[in-house]
């Protein structure tokens, strides 16, 4: 294939992802047809079986395309933090992605709520969400073996408080009516809540 041709290819791949992504987060992914598709898309039907050979594989497609953003590189960027830094870096890089990509974060929630999909869907939403909370599990954990963060807690328990009250947040933030809600302040007042120093440390809040 040519270079020309591998460019055409890879732009018509991306209108049909764009055009998918629309209609799936619009229309739900039972009632979306793959030739509502190709008209949005402005390709042929054959041209999308071409790049995806299911409907579940170009939906499984677009969901890639937003989860891309997801995936955080932490380490090169932490190594110079503690561990209460790094934990508040995690809490603070979550919020800040969903609030800027809340159309794709909503698409996710409303897709799951809403209808049936994909198990495989599901399945990478859960491993997203293991690997953040193992990462937290493990900052925490490193940090109370340093003695920087209480040990009232065990690491696991303090983790899975950390995400689903970070979760309330940002429904409140995605589907709430009051406009005056201030995330960066809850943000704040859920750091200094659950990840206060021992009594008689010298750690910096």
């Amino acid at each position: 294939m040519t270079e020309a041709a591998r460019t055409q290819a890879q732009d018509s791949r991306d209108e049909i992802l764009k055009a998918a992504m629309q209609l799936f987060a619009s229309r739900g992914f039972h009632e979306t047809s793959m030739s509502e598709i190709a008209r949005e898309a402005r390709v042929s039907k054959a041209l999308i079986f071409w790049h995806f050979k299911t409907k579940e594989e170009l939906f499984m497609a677009v969901l890639s395309r937003l989860l891309e953003p997801y995936y955080i590189d932490f380490a090169d960027e932490s190594e110079q933090l503690d561990e209460r830094e790094q934990i508040k870096r995690l809490i603070e890089d979550y919020v800040l992605f969903v609030r800027d990509n809340a159309s794709s974060v909503s698409f996710f929630l409303r897709r799951l709520m809403a209808e049936e999909v994909p198990e495989a869907f599901t399945e990478q939403i859960r491993g997203l969400y293991q690997v953040y909370q193992g990462l937290l599990t493990d900052r925490i954990r490193c940090g109370q073996e340093k003695g920087l963060l209480r040990r009232i807690y065990p690491p696991e328990v303090l983790a899975n408080f950390l995400v689903s009250a970070l979760n309330g947040l940002l429904v409140n933030l995605l589907f709430g009516t009051g406009k005056d809600f201030d995330l960066e302040g809850a943000v704040r007042m859920l750091c200094e809540l659950l990840l206060e120093p021992p009594a008689g440390s010298n750690a910096i809040v």
